[in-house]
């Protein structure tokens, strides 16, 4: 089972089944997947936020191979989705919002064709249905190419990285990855697996769907990110009938970050209209 955390009344609780959160409709539940390299937490701020409306959950999920979950030889959109429905089994979820993020907006995506039955509203962020060129080979490598066993602090990791990665930002965001155990540091990411797999997460699954998704979909993408461009519109139309696109004029690919009042007022209109 992947990790995932609740959020109720602005604090993370502690799940129990005998609460039936998910299944008694009494809650809006909203489930949130992050981008590449990210895990829940990243959400925290965010989950808080939203979960202090009244009858609002949100839940934040680490993806398979991220934020600490066991390490999987493999990862694919089609075995994220697989993991999500085993979750939503799990959980009693028989109908949920769900908000992705880049690699995340993908999944979420390609859960609301695949499996429809368990979606209401979807919101996508700064991602198209598209295939990207793969330039995260440098990312991976420079992680990959750290000595751990001569780091001695996350400053000497930061050192090390800034030869490859320029952004002070991404490498902070990277390196949250970067665990202290029983003295030693360690990935809580499977570098080795996303490597692997990062032709197949650049692109968008082939999905032979008979059907378009006819529920309400907001896109939100950042004026400053080459992610989600107008030329992509109709691409998002072939598989969404309901979807509306909201720019945030000054924000970047991660443009929760960059302009999260708008991001967050964007999301809970469209998630409460």
């Amino acid at each position: 089972m992947i990790n995932f955390q609740i959020y109720k009344n602005g604090q993370q609780i502690v799940f129990k089944k005998q609460d039936h959160f998910f299944s008694n409709n009494i809650y809006q539940t909203l489930f949130i997947f992050h981008g590449l390299y990210g895990r829940g937490k990243n959400w925290q701020t965010f989950s808080k936020k939203l979960s202090q409306k009244e009858n609002q959950l949100v839940v934040t999920v680490d993806l398979r191979n991220h934020g600490g979950n066991n390490f999987e030889e493999n990862i694919s959109y089609i075995l994220m989705k697989n993991d999500i429905i085993t979750l939503f089994n799990y959980l009693g979820v028989k109908n949920t919002n769900i908000l992705g993020h880049s690699m995340g907006g993908k999944l979420a995506m390609v859960i609301a064709l695949l499996e429809p039955k368990y979606v209401n509203k979807v919101i996508i962020a700064d991602i198209s249905p598209i295939e990207y060129n793969n330039d995260e080979n440098e990312i991976i490598n420079s992680l990959l190419i750290i000595n751990l066993k001569s780091i001695k602090n996350r400053n000497e990791a930061d050192k090390f990285l800034s030869k490859y990665i320029d952004q002070k930002f991404l490498r902070s965001f990277l390196l949250q990855n970067l665990e202290l155990v029983d003295g030693k540091y360690k990935w809580s990411i499977n570098l080795k697996a996303i490597k692997k797999s990062l032709p197949d997460l650049r692109k968008f699954p082939t999905i032979n769907i008979i059907n378009k998704f006819n529920k309400e979909v907001l896109c939100i993408y950042g004026g400053k990110s080459d992610y989600v461009k107008r030329a992509h519109f109709q691409i998002f139309k072939k598989y969404f009938s309901n979807i509306i696109f909201h720019k945030i004029k000054n924000a970047n690919h991660f443009l929760h970050v960059d302009n999260p009042l708008e991001f967050y007022e964007t999301s809970n209109k469209f998630l409460n209209n």
